[in-house]
């Protein structure tokens, strides 16, 4: 493989869950993502619609209950 195109993170079916006094709520729900070398990322959305928590998640700050490779 062309080390160009070899995958750096790849993501699949993330989601994060936050438990609140009324049960549980989806911060981060099914993302999925393959960026290769040599990629930018840029997450773009409106206020708490989860770009930090999902960055969180990807850093091992948040545990998430899907994989990252």
């Amino acid at each position: 493989m062309n080390e160009k195109n070899k995958t750096i993170l790849k993501i699949k079916d993330l989601e994060v869950l936050y438990p609140t006094r009324v049960g549980l709520v989806k911060a981060v729900d099914n993302v999925g993502l393959e960026l290769k070398r040599g990629e930018t990322l840029g997450l773009v959305g409106e206020s708490g619609c989860g770009k930090s928590t999902l960055g969180f998640s990807i850093l091992g700050l948040i545990p998430p209950p899907g994989k990252i490779v």
